[in-house]
Parts: structure tokens; C-alpha cells; sequence
């Protein structure tokens, strides 16, 4: 009941914020930790979009996975504080049998869902979200409640920060006294 509680503020959230300048990153990449340790990449697309691409494998097992994400982010507080919520799709090869069962498809793939938070300090994104998956192919499990990750991710290249044009309308009042004695210092 939580997660759904936690699901709905989170849809509610996104929608009430404004979408000015989300995220302060273009391109980060990292660790995803949830049942595995995962590779994540995040590329910004266009304003408040990122394009999120995670390749799964579980630790000591030989299985593969891909996860394709487009995600909306919303600044939250300030600039480097966002919530973010997305859909995509994912495909997961199995090359290990899975026991005793009979196996109608070894490959899963489907519907991703993610929704979560992320923090920009410096160089570094550490995000924490929760992705559930709607499997459409034959499998045992046809919705898959992944639990809360982590991803630690280093930002590759940032995002300029739009600056607010100076229409230097307090040197009308004799604000920036400083600025106009130093240009006079250099005429002379």
C-alpha cells in the first residue's frame, strides 16, 4: 500500500512543479544497485527530458538485460534537486535454465515504469528511484515489482546555466557605482 501511496505523490508532484532547467547535467553514467549492479547512462534530450539506458546482469549469473527509459524530470527545491518519472521497455535475455520448471520463452521483455529523486553535487548524480516492469511476453511473472535502487552516476558533461540578461536597469539609479568608476579609471 505504500508504494502505491509513494507512486501517487510522486505523479502528483510531477505534475504541480514547473520544468525550468531540472536537470544540471547532459551526459552521466554509472552504477545502478538494486538486485544486481547494473550500467546506467542519462543523456539529456530537450528541456526537462533525459534519455536513461541500463544494461542489467546479475552478479555471478551469465543473463543480460536492457532497459530503455525516457524520462521527465522536475526541479524540486532548487536546481540540483529533481524528481523524475518515465516509461520505456526492456529485454532480457536468459542463458541460464532457471531449474526445474518448464520454460515457455526464455527471453522477457515488456513494459519499464521508473519513478524516483535525484541529487547533482558537483560531479557526482545519486538518484534513487523504483521501476516496476509489466512483462508482455510468455513468462512465469507477468508484473515484476523491482524494488527501490540506488544508482551512483559520474556526470560527464554539465549543462550550461542560463543566465538572467543584465537590462542594467539600477545604473539608471546609480547603482553599480563601482563598475562606472572603473570604466572611467580606464578612459583616462
Amino acid at each position: 500500500m505504500r508504494i502505491i501511496r509513494f507512486s501517487l505523490l510522486a505523479i502528483v508532484l510531477l505534475s504541480l512543479q514547473q520544468t525550468l532547467s531540472a536537470q544540471s547535467y547532459k551526459t552521466a553514467a554509472g552504477i545502478r544497485i538494486d538486485n544486481g549492479v547494473h550500467l546506467t547512462v542519462q543523456q539529456f534530450i530537450a528541456q526537462g527530458w533525459t534519455a536513461e539506458g541500463i544494461v542489467h546482469t546479475a552478479v555471478g549469473s551469465e543473463d543480460l538485460g536492457l532497459t530503455l527509459l525516457a524520462e521527465k524530470h522536475t526541479k524540486l527545491l532548487f536546481r540540483n534537486f529533481n524528481i523524475y518519472g518515465g516509461i520505456g521497455g526492456h529485454y532480457y535475455w536468459h542463458n541460464e535454465p532457471r531449474g526445474t520448471e518448464p520454460i515457455v520463452d526464455n527471453n522477457v521483455y515488456g513494459l519499464s515504469f521508473i519513478g524516483g529523486a535525484e541529487l547533482s553535487l558537483g560531479r557526482l548524480n545519486v538518484a534513487l528511484d523504483w521501476k516496476p516492469e509489466l512483462h508482455l511476453s510468455e513468462s512465469t511473472e507477468t508484473f515484476g515489482w523491482n524494488g527501490a535502487s540506488v544508482s551512483v552516476r559520474y556526470i560527464l558533461a554539465k549543462r550550461e546555466r542560463k543566465t538572467v540578461k543584465d537590462w542594467k536597469v539600477w545604473d539608471k539609479f546609480g547603482g553599480n557605482k563601482d563598475k562606472k568608476s572603473k570604466d572611467n579609471k580606464r578612459k583616462k
